[in-house]
């Protein structure tokens, strides 16, 4: 069996082989990854010390060992706290450590105690291990459909739990309890193995939710417009296709419509891009509030956007539009949107016919935003699928 000496120094590669992992996603802006990173330099230095604990002054064997393996499972707890986005809650952590730092000292030096060091120490560590699991918990309603990461992440929680109160009753039902780490006992090797793998093993699990959420933004930005949020054009064929085929099988209607800005160029280039970069977000925005939950909203490019409404026939898909029209009139009317006053909206509206292309359907849709504009802008022009002009509302 192994040493304890060994157990330490494997224990320390272990921590040093996680701190390459975690430092490989650290510059991706991952919340938590340098507090995880700490952690895992921290746990180097205590097992490093715990290791050597016989040739180290006895300050530095206990003391020192103990406090800087807790203060790697406290800057566990800040890096899973920041990770759920909330405060890591640091003055409070380092006072734990402190705390346990001055009990370890009492069971040494007043008390010389192996036991009462061990439930010291133990007791925090489980301590931990419920403030993670209870954080990692705290994310349920934001977790992705694939929780595999959160799974390890609490299953190590409570195999970590277990094994350390499982010490402490060892320990203290012991009848000859060893009076150090160091001294050889199966019972103890076998706790020490388990504690051990604890810290590398519960980094490893904010490693992967890291993972998870770095690859949650990829998907993110190759699927969403990165200044207004709304649909990407690519999502947004993707989706209406899904739709169309969702509308066929059903034989409802699947409402669509193209929207463009009036004016903004001109605005663009009068006020500047930041001026028309807020015109679009105002747009967005404006547009999120008339929507339903399940409706599309999309930017093709440009000042050009485009809407998808299930179950949406010509004439609620033309009030629907009449809505976006005027909430944006409204919106520009504020004082805050003086350099956008002009900003008005061009909307075409038709509905996909059964069996109809999305390109014929969004060549008719373009055509009716189009005839909108060149009759006067800030309008609404819905034509149905039949080669005749079906409906035309112009601005109040």
């Amino acid at each position: 069996m192994l040493a304890t000496q060994q157990i330490f120094l494997i224990a320390s590669l272990l921590c040093f082989l996680t701190f390459l992992a975690l430092l490989s996603v650290t510059s991706d802006g991952v919340r938590g990854m340098r507090a995880m990173l700490l952690a895992s330099v921290l746990g180097m230095v205590g097992n490093m010390l715990y290791a050597f604990g016989r040739e180290l002054p006895p300050v530095v064997a206990y003391e020192g060992a103990n406090v800087a393996y807790a203060a790697a499972s406290a800057a566990l707890m800040a890096g899973y706290r920041q990770l759920a986005g909330r405060d890591a809650g640091k003055p409070v952590l380092a006072a734990l450590v402190i705390a346990l730092g001055i009990l370890v000292a009492f069971f040494h030096y007043q008390i010389d105690s192996f036991a009462g060091r061990s439930a010291v120490v133990s007791l925090f560590q489980i301590c931990a291990c419920v403030e993670i699991a209870r954080t990692v918990l705290s994310t349920r309603g934001a977790w992705p459909r694939r929780w595999y990461a959160q799974g390890f992440v609490l299953g190590m929680c409570a195999l970590v739990a277990l094994g350390h109160a499982g010490r402490i009753a060892w320990v203290g039902a012991a009848g000859h309890a060893p009076a150090s780490l160091l001294q050889p006992s199966d019972t103890g090797v076998l706790f020490l193995v388990g504690a051990s793998l604890a810290l590398p093993a519960l980094a490893l699990g904010g490693l992967l939710m890291a993972y998870r959420e770095i690859v949650a933004r990829a998907e993110f930005a190759a699927r969403h417009d990165d200044l207004t949020g709304a649909w990407s054009r690519k999502a947004f064929t993707d989706m209406a296709a899904r739709e169309r085929s969702r509308a066929v099988r059903s034989g409802k209607p699947l409402g669509l419509m193209l929207v463009d800005l009036d004016n903004f160029k001109t605005i663009n280039d009068a006020s500047g891009h930041a001026t028309g970069d807020a015109a679009l977000r105002l747009v967005a925005d404006s547009v999120r509030k008339v929507l339903r939950g399940g409706d599309v909203l999309a930017r093709l490019g440009g000042d050009e956007f485009a809407l998808l409404l299930p179950d949406t026939d010509l004439n609620a898909a033309t009030a629907v539009a009449e809505k976006l029209r005027r909430a944006v009139e409204s919106a520009v009317a504020r004082p805050e949107c003086a350099k956008m006053k002009t900003l008005t909206l061009s909307i075409g509206v038709t509905v996909i016919a059964r069996g109809e292309a999305l390109e014929a359907a969004l060549a008719r849709a373009d055509e009716t935003m189009y005839e909108a504009k060149e009759a006067g802008r800030n309008r609404v022009v819905a034509r149905a699928p039949e080669p005749y002009l079906a409906l035309v509302k112009r601005a109040g």
